[in-house]
């Protein structure tokens, strides 16, 4: 759902006019932030020609213009959530975006790239920026009962870690899982119950046949006298034959209609603590019927994962912590898909999975559309904390669930595709070290900096040609980042 700028400039004025006129007060939160990154050997490979990026098989991501072996690029994010308390009983929540991902990046000016100049140097002075659209991410009205309390509208949700249904509240998540419907927030001493209803898609129409839909609810039991919190989220998602959504990529490059499809998602959280210890699991288990294949007939749909976080507080200063998870992948198979996909926002590395470096030679991608799939992976991690600065160190090794074996038939986890394997790959992923420092200018700011250096496995060097071979190379990321949250 968008509007124009102008429109959004009309209604920010509306609400900063004296309070004289309106008798029911607004209060403004939100979040900007700005970040330069730089990201050397950003294909993961030494060749500097585009060998195999054709191949559906292959990993070799496609050469940018220029045929340049580095990323570099600087992004913003902006989130501006209004809030309107009408009454004891009722208030309206919003909140407004720009861009896609929350935001964009600098020096993207449709206006100056594209507009008819007759042939004046634009490149030397400053040019307007023009058709921007403002997003709205949130807008519902929140209803409060003596039993319970109702979200009705656009609103985001969260469940567990964060892994497979994840609100993006962070100041630099770029997602968000919106949910389209009705919420019931039901409290029973330490028991939560949240049954929910959502409209998915209506595929541009009004009937049935092009809908889709979600429903379900979240079972929670949080006891915070007894440091324990366990619970589970049932969803289900009917999609009809006519809908719009796209299943996964058969045949190389063409994206399918999902069709009728019924998708069941069963997601497991524990948390316990223990003194200075705390782990928390979540289990998301998905089954049912992804939709259609490239023969046209329905595909089952069976995955999971398993992701853990753990803590040890050593010190007023220092914090240590494990994390690992087990991602399903798919094997290939024309009758079912077995990959599970954790939510964008969802991320444990600098480097590995934080990327779609698709984006770096297709610029109709966003580089931000990552996720963790088809990986196990093991972290150590540390924190050091004091009043103004935050210091994190960690060691990520990762490697595939499931990788291609030669004659035989094999998913490409990058590119979304089937394909016949012509040599076997590596599961090997390789092994990330991290550093990343933030200092806390004061409640409001935060200045940060982050290093990267994955030793790149041979995963990616993949090309899926006897003939064509190509050597991994490692890979590295600077970057600076400045935010204020209101």
């Amino acid at each position: 759902m968008t509007m124009s700028l102008n429109r959004f400039c009309v209604l920010a004025l509306l609400a900063v006019v004296p309070a004289t006129s309106f008798a029911l007060p607004i209060d403004w939160h939100g979040a900007f932030g700005v970040d330069t990154t730089l990201l050397s050997g950003a294909r993961r490979v030494k060749s500097k020609a585009a060998l195999t990026a054709a191949n559906p098989g292959s990993q070799e991501v496609a050469l940018d213009a220029g045929e340049k072996q580095t990323a570099e690029w600087q992004s913003y994010i902006f989130k501006l959530a209004p809030t309107m308390i009408i009454n004891d009983a009722a208030t309206f929540k919003g909140e407004l975006t720009t861009g896609y991902a929350n935001g964009g990046y600098l020096g993207d000016s449709f206006a100056t790239d594209a507009v008819n100049t007759n042939n004046v140097p634009v490149y030397y002075h400053t040019q307007s920026t023009g058709g921007s659209n403002i997003n709205v991410r949130k807008a519902f009205l929140e209803l409060y009962s003596d039993t319970a309390t109702y979200q009705i509208g656009r609103h985001t949700i969260n469940w567990g870690l964060g892994a497979v249904y994840n609100d993006g509240n962070d100041t630099w998540d770029r997602h968000s899982s919106i949910r389209d419907g009705v919420t019931m927030k039901l409290k029973i001493g330490n028991f939560y119950v949240s049954p929910f209803w959502s409209k998915v898609t209506n595929g541009g129409g009004i009937t049935m046949g092009t809908a889709a839909k979600e429903f379900g609810a979240g079972f929670l039991y949080d006891n915070q006298e007894r440091d324990i919190a366990f619970g589970l989220l049932y969803t289900i998602r009917n999609s009809n034959q006519n809908s719009p959504l796209k299943t996964a990529i058969d045949a190389p490059y063409t994206s399918l209609p999902l069709g009728d499809s019924s998708v069941k998602i069963t997601d497991i959280y524990f948390k316990k603590e223990l003194g200075k210890f705390d782990v928390a699991i979540e289990v998301p288990l998905v089954s049912g019927d992804l939709g259609r294949n490239a023969a046209g007939s329905v595909r089952s749909y069976s995955a999971k994962a398993v992701v853990l976080q753990s803590n040890y507080k050593a010190s007023d200063f220092w914090t240590f912590g494990f994390d690992g998870g087990k991602i399903a992948g798919d094997d290939g198979s024309p009758t079912k898909f077995g990959a599970l996909y954790l939510n964008p926002n969802y991320q444990v590395a600098n480097i590995l999975f934080r990327y779609n470096l698709n984006a770096i030679g297709n610029h109709a991608q966003s580089i931000y559309d990552s996720y963790i799939t088809n990986t196990l992976y093991l972290k150590l991690r540390s924190s050091y904390s004091t009043e103004k600065w935050t210091f994190d160190t960690a060691v990520i090794y990762a490697k595939a669930e499931e990788a291609a074996t030669a004659g035989k038939a094999a998913y490409n986890h990058t590119k979304n595709t089937n394909f016949t394997a012509a040599t076997s790959q590596s599961k090997d992923l390789g092994t990330e070290i991290d550093l990343n420092a933030t200092y806390k200018w004061n409640n409001e700011i935060r200045i940060g900096g982050g290093f990267g250096y994955l030793i790149t496995g041979d995963y990616y060097s993949y090309t899926n040609n006897a003939a064509i071979t190509n050597e991994k190379k490692s890979s590295m990321l600077i970057q600076v980042n400045t935010s204020v949250t209101f």
